[in-house]
């Protein structure tokens, strides 16, 4: 697989593990509303499977940016004039504002009305499992 090849190349092996890192911390900090010290509390409050997709979607995260910008490094054949989202973007916007824990606050919270929000908290799983989908379908 084209994927694997580019994770062997050094440079982009460690651009995958440092944007997943800056994805997590960037979370987290978002999770606990800023106050670091909450980090035990958070993750002794987190369902183990939310946990398991956080770390999920967070690895996938960097390693489609990787990818992208190994592709966007590349060579071009045509002329491409466009620049487009593509569905990790989305992915990576969903599992931002799920709330890994009914509670804890994400940046949901924020941005959206309340109602939008419990819903987020009542379905995060579901959205967390279809986020890492999207994060497949674009690798």
């Amino acid at each position: 697989m084209k994927i694997i090849e580019v994770l062997k190349i050094r440079k982009y092996f460690l651009i995958a593990i440092s944007s997943s890192a800056i994805f997590a911390a960037i979370y987290l900090y978002t999770q606990v509303l800023g106050i670091v010290q909450n980090l035990d509390i958070w993750f002794s409050i987190v369902p183990g499977i939310n946990i398991v997709l956080f770390v999920t979607i967070s690895l996938l995260f960097g390693v489609t940016l990787s990818f992208q910008i190994y592709i966007w490094k590349q060579p071009k054949v045509c002329s491409v004039n466009k620049t487009a989202i593509g569905t990790g973007s989305a992915a990576t916007f969903a599992g931002f504002l799920v709330a890994q824990c009914p509670a804890c606050a994400s940046l949901g919270a924020l941005f959206l009305p309340s109602s939008v929000f419990l819903i987020f908290v009542k379905y995060s799983t579901l959205i967390n499992l279809i986020s890492i989908g999207l994060l497949l379908f674009t690798l």
